[in-house]
């Protein structure tokens, strides 16, 4: 029976460059070494034209060598050098490909460079504007910063970017502006952005932003079409031009002024050097952020996991540990003290 159609799946071996024939009669001479042809294609139910091409596969690659003698009979290497041998190859062959590709990012930025005449590139379907946006991310070197604000597509507010823990993790910058309502959404929204936040995103958060936004290296913004877009179905991105550079200015404001929001307490601190002066506890330095930020009682009460009456009562403790009457006196006696 000819079974090259189930057989040829892909299996755990495809990522070396061999079949799933291939493996299984790899497998089957590791338990049976000295089989000749005829016999192992009686054991993989399989023609014997599909085995001989798999053992030439697997000899090709040192896997399998075959005794001397008037019938051939098959030996397979050991896994521990055979296979080690076929991985060190294939990484060989990775990084060519990414030497490659770096190359070929520069060939694309002078071409860019040379032949662009659009200040604007208008992209539209949903599949396409998130293939442009995972682009533009996988290609910034140093820097990323992001406008994050409602409305959004789902119920649970900003959406998932899984991406941002490899761009991170190879030593980009991700600055990001939370819209306060973004944190009031839910506890579920609050944990997504801690969570990015504890990745090493520098993250703040203001009461209002204008606009959804994203630029990378400050070389090119990505907007979406309109200001009220749930979901992704058109975006602009922005190549260099005034319109970039408003953007850029637009960011570099709204930073200035937002509160940074932080994943873990930092350490204690004294007032001017003070020993004995007054030190906020871990949890007025988890509430001050969010309080300067002017989120309300109950959305902070669902951010940290306290119930609405603990909130409002530490928000109490705070301000009479500050001397303040008010948040906005609170905030200023927090600034100054050093505490945010």
């Amino acid at each position: 029976m000819d079974t090259t159609g189930p057989l040829d799946d892909a299996g755990p071996f495809a990522a070396l460059g061999l079949g799933p024939v291939e493996e299984r009669v790899y497998r089957t001479l590791l338990r049976e070494p000295g089989t000749t042809a005829a016999e192992l294609a009686d054991f993989l139910d399989a023609t014997r034209s599909r085995t001989r091409r798999a053992l030439t596969v697997l000899e090709r690659t040192g896997l399998v060598s075959r005794s001397p003698g008037a019938v051939a009979r098959f030996l397979p290497a050991a896994p521990d050098v055979g296979l080690e041998a076929l991985v060190r190859d294939r990484e060989a062959q990775l990084s060519r490909i990414r030497t490659l590709g770096a190359q070929l990012m520069d060939d694309y930025r002078d071409g860019l460079e040379a032949e662009r005449t659009e200040l604007c590139e208008i992209v539209t379907g949903s599949e396409a504007v998130l293939r442009r946006f995972d682009q533009l991310q996988r290609s910034a070197t140093t820097e990323i910063q992001v406008l994050d604000t409602p409305p959004y597509a789902g119920p649970g507010g900003p959406s998932s970017n899984d991406l941002e823990f490899e761009i991170l993790s190879r030593g980009v910058a991700c600055k990001a502006i939370y819209d306060r309502a973004a944190l009031e959404r839910s506890p579920h929204a609050a944990n997504a952005i801690l969570r990015y936040v504890e990745a090493g995103e520098q993250a703040r958060v203001t009461s209002r932003l204008p606009l959804k936004l994203a630029t990378f290296d400050r070389k090119l913004a990505f907007v979406p079409q309109s200001l009220n877009q749930r979901d992704v179905s058109g975006a602009i991105v922005v190549h260099p031009c005034s319109l970039l550079d408003v953007l850029l200015y637009v960011f570099d404001e709204l930073w200035a002024r937002a509160t940074p929001l932080s994943a873990a307490p930092p350490d204690s601190a004294t007032a001017n050097g003070d020993a004995d002066a007054v030190v906020p506890g871990p949890d007025d330095l988890r509430l001050l952020p969010l309080l300067a930020s002017g989120m309300k009682d109950q959305a902070i009460a669902n951010h940290l996991g306290w119930s609405y009456r603990t909130t409002r009562r530490r928000i109490a403790s705070l301000l009479a540990l500050l001397g303040a009457e008010t948040r906005f006196q609170a905030g200023l006696a927090a600034a100054r003290r050093g505490w945010l």
